[in-house]
């Protein structure tokens, strides 16, 4: 998983931490910064809640796109 891409996608939606920590149903930003930054795992139940938030396909965000 491409955390990198995340980032890149949540600051191109123009969104912050705390705003998707919020969106996510999180009390403050760190919940969420654990998520972006590999400290937790993000279930697939996040991962869909994340890629809707940003509007972006889920593959994009949390898979590579290049597999042979």
């Amino acid at each position: 998983m491409k955390l990198e891409k995340l980032k890149k996608a949540r600051k191109a939606k123009g969104l912050t931490q705390e705003q998707m920590a919020k969106a996510l149903g999180y009390k403050d930003k760190s919940g969420y910064w654990y998520l972006e930054n590999g400290h937790v795992s993000i279930t697939l139940d996040k991962a869909i809640k994340i890629s809707k938030i940003l509007g972006v396909d889920i593959n994009e965000i949390f898979f590579e796109k290049d597999i042979e």
